[in-house]
């Protein structure tokens, strides 16, 4: 009895399954490989957002500490709080254009506020990130 055609129905089965489960298990690692990468992306943006409020607030101890006059003092602190709003402007729409465009639908944030929502909502991959388990 002849049934190579089993056979061969039960090879491409397999070859199909196989194929299938490979591009399942390949989409849930791109996808958890986008969501770290955005993730670090932002932790990245507020580590330099740090440090500028940092180095602004060691130049406004400067100003004070050469008694600088309050026009010079209201001029860099306006100067500052522009600076730090352009960069979340331009960080977040960094972020937006990098996206694929078959993922930007499913972008959970377009604005530095819900981007801060997202961050926080994967905290635990965030501390992952830098190694730290609190």
């Amino acid at each position: 009895m002849d049934i190579w055609w089993l056979h061969a129905l039960v090879f491409v089965f397999g070859y199909t399954t196989c194929k299938t489960f490979y591009f399942l298990n390949t989409t849930r690692v791109s996808l958890k490989l986008l969501k770290s990468g955005r993730v670090a992306y932002l932790l990245m943006c507020v580590k330099a957002l740090e440090q500028y409020v940092m180095v602004g607030t060691l130049m406004k101890q400067h100003l004070e500490k050469i008694k600088e006059n309050d026009n010079i003092k209201k001029s860099f602190d306006l100067r500052l709080e522009n600076e730090i709003e352009d960069f979340k402007i331009r960080s977040i729409r960094e972020a937006v254009k990098a996206t694929p465009a078959i993922f930007q639908e499913n972008l959970e944030f377009h604005d530095w506020s819900t981007a801060m929502l997202y961050l926080e909502s994967n905290r635990d991959e965030a501390l992952k990130f830098w190694g730290t388990n609190k």
